[in-house]
């Protein structure tokens, strides 16, 4: 047998059995449905909730996404708002907000603690100002759509959940930078395992930035934002930090009611990465990221590759590898599409999304060893800290 035909045979079928993971994903994970605003809305007595929102240079969107959160109907509600030693508007802006709204706390840090990761450092000053039952830690460039909160948690309620997680709809109408968010959402949710979250007695984590809800008593038997002050994918490592503690959490796609504008560019989104994927993706590891950047490759040229070289051998073995490989690539953009995703269509150039997020992998790799570490928002973090304090590990 043939290297190439061993090949096609290895990736052609690893492409269709993560593909059909994914497919089998989606259909399995619940939509957040508004079919529940009028059950939430019978509900008489509602948990104090604390909202913690870090902002470092949020000036572009914070005053809408704040502004979603003070117009919920939720009616025990504490937004606490984290100026992160911004150097734009962003504190201004927040301070204006308050102004006329006395549910809106407004903390300002101007100094940074040696060994600790920015936002990490807001959320702790956030968690210890809160006062709710339930604390819900979410992104400055989230918007909320109205009922969300109520509904956010009658279904944490009704599915006795200590953890509720809700995947928003992200944004962009930009052709390849759509097509590198539809990848990178596909990844991670092959990657985290999605699929076994929401399963009984389930020990898989799950962590998005966007809409982080958690019980504080569930919170409060972790070890707290300090066992994560120096890992970049600290909403994941919450869910991690939450599982460890016994914890439930329930995962939903909340595609109508929550969304984030996330990057504006794909240059945005490789400088954005650029502090997260070397270390989650391949554990700030050499070794690990020239072993992973050439499978991606590979897998992404797999069907093209079987087709090619099936005609030109010819070989029917690798003209059907290569067939059946795009094949379920089409029908299962065909399946997003029936429900109504807006990445749908950009699933269908997922071997292009691949390259380009192989690529990301790569710059975040030279950049974290060309420095010695990261720099993020003015600090540097050297890799042997980052090292000592990784949490996350995809």
């Amino acid at each position: 047998m043939s290297l190439i035909l061993i090949y096609t045979i290895l990736f052609c079928s690893i492409w269709v059995l993560l593909l059909l993971g994914f497919f089998w994903t989606l259909k399995s994970t619940p939509l957040f449905r508004k079919e529940t605003e009028n059950e939430a809305n019978s509900q008489n007595n509602w948990p104090f909730l604390s909202i913690i929102v870090p902002a470092c240079n949020e000036a572009e969107h914070i005053e809408t996404a704040i502004q979603s959160l003070i117009d919920q109907d939720y009616p025990k509600l504490e937004i606490i708002a984290i100026n992160d030693r911004s150097t734009d508007e962003t504190g201004n802006i927040l301070e204006r907000l308050a102004i006329n709204e006395p549910r809106l706390q407004v903390l300002h840090i101007k100094e940074l603690p040696g060994g600790w990761l920015g936002k990490v450092n807001a959320l702790r000053h956030g968690v210890e100002r809160a006062k709710g039952e339930w604390l819900l830690f979410t992104d400055a460039d989230v918007h909320f759509n109205q009922g969300l909160l109520k509904r956010a948690i009658y279904l944490a309620n009704k599915e006795k959940a200590d953890h509720l997680v809700l995947m928003p709809v992200v944004f962009s109408k930009k052709f390849w930078l759509d097509i590198c968010i539809t990848t990178f959402g596909f990844l991670f949710f092959i990657s985290t395992r999605v699929i076994l979250v929401n399963r009984k007695n389930s020990k898989t984590p799950i962590g998005i930035g966007a809409f982080n809800l958690v019980n504080k008593e569930i919170y409060n038997r972790t070890p707290g934002f300090e066992w994560l002050r120096l890992e970049p994918a600290d909403d994941y490592g919450l869910g991690l930090m939450i599982k460890n503690a016994g914890g439930r959490t329930h995962f939903s796609l909340a595609e109508h009611d929550l969304s984030v504008p996330w990057y504006g560019s794909v240059k945005e989104m490789f400088k954005g990465l650029e502090k997260n994927l070397f270390g989650s993706g391949a554990h700030y590891s050499l070794v690990r990221l020239i072993i992973m950047v050439p499978v991606l490759w590979l897998l992404a040229a797999a069907p093209v590759i079987a087709l090619v070289a099936g005609l030109l051998t010819p070989s029917w073995t690798m003209i059907a590898l290569g067939g059946v490989a795009i094949g379920v690539l089409v029908v299962i953009s065909i399946f997003s599409f029936k429900r109504r995703r807006p990445e749908s269509l950009y699933l269908l150039l997922f071997p292009l999304g691949l390259l380009m997020i192989s690529f990301m992998f790569l710059w975040s790799g030279y950049r974290c060893l060309k420095n010695g570490g990261i720099d993020w928002r003015g600090t540097h973090y050297s890799l042997k800290e980052l090292r000592a304090g990784q949490r996350v590990k995809f």
